[in-house]
């Protein structure tokens, strides 16, 4: 017997999780073509990851993310939209882990870690 409902909660998660990404990276997208002009560059030059120009998100750092969303900042927003997109189904895997820890089920437990630890190295680590 579940002691809650585990597909809910997964599936509340899924789906606040993509309309909150959609909502950041459409609001930073509407900030950069009206509050900066896009500093007077196209679609394709603000996209090209090896851009030099000022807006360039290959440069955001996971610290100044959040200082840089609350200044409003459309750059910003798209990344940190783009980051709760990608921890998204890590959030999910992290409710499965609670589960199996609640169901006594440490097989699953010990492979939910796993999954996570890879998850965290290949996104902080090598990328």
């Amino acid at each position: 017997m579940k002691s809650f409902d585990q597909e809910g909660v997964t599936s509340l998660i899924l789906k606040s999780g993509v309309v909150v990404s959609l909502f950041l990276i459409l609001f930073g997208t509407i900030l950069i073509f009206t509050v900066r002009h896009a500093d007077h560059l196209t679609l394709s030059q603000i996209a090209d990851i090896y851009s030099t120009t000022i807006i360039n998100s290959s440069q955001i750092g996971l610290g100044d993310l959040l200082s840089g969303s609350l200044s409003l900042d459309g750059i910003y927003l798209i990344s940190l939209g783009l980051w709760v997109l990608i921890f998204t189904p890590i959030s999910v895997v992290f409710v499965g882990l609670i589960d199996f820890e609640l169901q006594k089920n440490y097989r699953y437990v010990i492979m939910s870690l796993i999954v996570l630890f890879n998850l965290f190295f290949a996104m902080l680590v090598i990328g």
